[in-house]
């Protein structure tokens, strides 16, 4: 029997510290940031072939996958509000490769290679805002390997619908619009058929309900396996 909890450690802003967001409109640093919207479901690259820009989101959420020669995009971690994406190219020319995509329509800051890296070689509190959100996304990606190493699908599945919920005022925890079978499967690194069988399962033994087009997850139902 495999044990585990569904409200695990979360890697969360620090309450008091200066966000990302913070310094954009900060003249000193000279970012030249600018607003870009990426509508729902749009893709793009982030390798040494294209363009290096950085990415920070001011809401919204981002996917990240890394594509493999079998031509399947496997699932790495989301980029959430005040975190960025492609700070690994002001850095090196020889970085993996990204797809990036839009789970929602998402609003981000983008800044050009140089004036990033000159803002985080000048700047000190600039240099660590960056490095607590990486931080925080590093302890996401090492929260989800050891899941998909130790857990059992059905197991990973729970977590990843607790992942993926947002707190109502009442303390319910809700999906507003649960994400395709296909999308939970590539989370989760599992198929498709054995997601939808899985989430029937859970609908019956009443771990989560239907509500709209989203679901809701019974806080009884959270204490594990």
């Amino acid at each position: 029997m495999n044990v585990f909890s569904l409200a695990a450690p979360t890697c969360s802003e620090s309450p008091g510290h200066t966000t990302l967001l913070d310094f954009l409109d900060d003249a000193r640093l000279q970012l030249g940031a600018h607003r870009r919207t990426i509508p729902k479901a749009q893709r793009f690259e982030i390798s040494a072939n294209t363009a290096s820009v950085i990415y920070v989101v001011a809401d919204g959420r981002l996917r990240v996958s890394i594509p493999t020669l079998q031509g399947i995009d496997v699932f790495v971690t989301d980029v959430e509000r005040g975190e960025l994406i492609g700070e690994s190219a002001a850095f090196a020319d020889n970085i993996v490769p990204l797809v990036v995509e839009a789970s929602e329509t998402s609003n981000t800051f983008v800044i050009d290679r140089a004036s990033f890296f000159r803002a985080i070689v000048e700047h000190g509190a600039f240099s660590t805002a960056v490095m607590r959100v990486m931080c925080r996304r590093l302890c996401r990606v090492n929260r989800r390997l050891a899941d998909t190493v130790t857990l059992p699908m059905h197991s990973r599945l729970k977590i990843e619908l607790v992942r993926l919920a947002k707190s109502g005022a009442d303390g319910t925890l809700m999906i507003d619009c649960l994400p395709t079978h296909e999308e939970l499967a590539l989370r989760i690194s599992s198929q498709r058929e054995a997601v939808t069988k899985e989430l029937t399962k859970l609908m019956r033994s009443g771990f989560i309900v239907r509500s709209g087009r989203g679901l809701v997850i019974r806080g009884d139902q959270l204490s594990g396996d």
